[in-house]
C-alpha cells in the first residue's frame, strides 16, 4: 500500500489545511490537493543549489565556446590568465590581497550559516492559549502524546507517530498511522476526524488544525508450514 498524504474533513479551513469539501454539480465532495507540508521545507536549499548549478553550466558553456574558437581564433589562443588582469594584480598587490581576504571571509561566513541552517532541527512549537486574563502553554510533547494515545485507540490502528510542525502562529500536525491488514481505511478516516482531531481542536480552542496524515499498512506475520 503506497503512503498517502491527506487530511480528514474539517481538519482546517485555512490555506494550510489539506482537505476541503465543496459540493459539486453531481452532489459529490470535491477534495483539493494537500498543501500541509509532510516534511521539512527545502525550498531555499533547492533554490540556491539550482542557481549555482545554472551559473556553473553557463560558465562552462562560455568557456567551451571560447576554447573551440566559436567566438574568434584570437580569443581562443589567448592565455587563460588575461595579461591585463595579471598586470593589474601585480601593480596593486596589496589591494588585491585585501579583496581576496574579504571575499574569503564572506564565503566562509555564508557557508557556515548555510550549514547551520541545514543541520538545525525542525522546530516543534508549543501552543499558547489565552482564555480571559489567563495564559496557558501546551507543550508540543504533551499535545503529540495525547493525540498519539487517542489515535492508537482507533480500530485498525496498530501504531501512531505524531509530531508538531510549523511555528507558534501556524502550528500543524503530522500523523503516521500503521494500519492492520484488512482495515477499513474509510472508517479509520472518519474515526480519526471525529474522535481524535476534533478532541485536539476542542482542547486547543481552535476551529482549524492543519494536519498531514500518512497511512502505512502492516503486513501480517508469515506463518511457517510444518
Amino acid at each position: 500500500m503506497q503512503p498517502s498524504h491527506k487530511n480528514p474533513r474539517n481538519a482546517g479551513s485555512t490555506p494550510n489545511a489539506t482537505t476541503a469539501e465543496n459540493r459539486g454539480k453531481a452532489g459529490r465532495p470535491e477534495i483539493k490537493p494537500s498543501t500541509t507540508p509532510t516534511g521539512r521545507a527545502l525550498g531555499f536549499e533547492r533554490g540556491v543549489v539550482t542557481v549555482v548549478a545554472l551559473l556553473a553550466v553557463l560558465l562552462g558553456a562560455a568557456v567551451l565556446l571560447v576554447g573551440t574558437g566559436w567566438l574568434g581564433l584570437f580569443r581562443a589562443q589567448r592565455p587563460l590568465a588575461d595579461p591585463i588582469v595579471v598586470q593589474w594584480l601585480s601593480d596593486n598587490s596589496q589591494l588585491a590581497l585585501v579583496i581576496a581576504i574579504v571575499l574569503g571571509v564572506l564565503l566562509f561566513v555564508l557557508g557556515l550559516w548555510w550549514l547551520i541552517r541545514a543541520l538545525r532541527p525542525e522546530s516543534r512549537p508549543d501552543l499558547r492559549l489565552e482564555r480571559g486574563g489567563a495564559e496557558l502553554t501546551v507543550t508540543a510533547a504533551a499535545l503529540t502524546e495525547a493525540v498519539r494515545a487517542d489515535a492508537e485507540q482507533v480500530t485498525g490502528v496498530n501504531r501512531a507517530h505524531v509530531r508538531m510542525a510549523g511555528d507558534e502562529r501556524r502550528p500543524s500536525l503530522r500523523l503516521t498511522l500503521s494500519l492492520q491488514e484488512g482495515t477499513n481505511v474509510r472508517q479509520v478516516w472518519e474515526d480519526l476526524d471525529a474522535k481524535v482531531l476534533s478532541r485536539a481542536r476542542e482542547a486547543l480552542g481552535t476551529d482549524t488544525l492543519p494536519t498531514a496524515i500518512r497511512l502505512r499498512l502492516d503486513r501480517a506475520p508469515r506463518q511457517r508450514v510444518r
